[in-house]
């Protein structure tokens, strides 16, 4: 059987705090590891979308909205996942680790650097659907 699910992929949550939230796979582990003996995958999901942008605003109100956006760092079961025909060419994987997950401060380091990426790849204009919010 093809493996759709690899690095790249943008998938829709279906479980825990992030359900209806978009992200992007950055590492799948098909196996699951000593850790997680389930086939799980790390993702970098978009936490808080940026807000939307129109011609009346002002320079400064439209870039302080485009970068109001946050990220989360979490492994996520591949039960709780919902792949897209979608994907997104970010790199995450110098970032974000399955080290990076089980420690605390080293993922908020990368939640930064992953909100950073993201922040260059929307503001660069590609693949909006990614930051929009999910409606339904």
């Amino acid at each position: 059987m093809p493996k759709f699910l690899r690095s790249g992929k943008v998938v829709l949550l279906l479980q825990g705090r992030h359900a209806g939230k978009k992200a992007v796979i950055v590492k799948t582990a098909d196996e699951g590891n000593a850790a997680r003996p389930y086939p799980h995958c790390i993702v970098v999901g978009m936490k808080r979308y940026p807000k939307t942008v129109v011609r009346a605003h002002t320079t400064k109100q439209q870039k302080d909205r485009a970068a109001r956006l946050a990220v989360f760092v979490k492994a996520v079961n591949y039960n709780h996942i919902m792949p897209t025909r979608y994907g997104i060419d970010v790199d995450f994987k110098s970032t974000v680790t399955p080290e990076v997950v089980e420690d605390p401060s080293k993922r908020k380091q990368a939640k930064k650097a992953a909100a950073k990426m993201l922040k260059q790849h929307y503001l660069a204009g590609k693949n909006k659907w990614f930051f929009q919010k999910l409606r339904f």
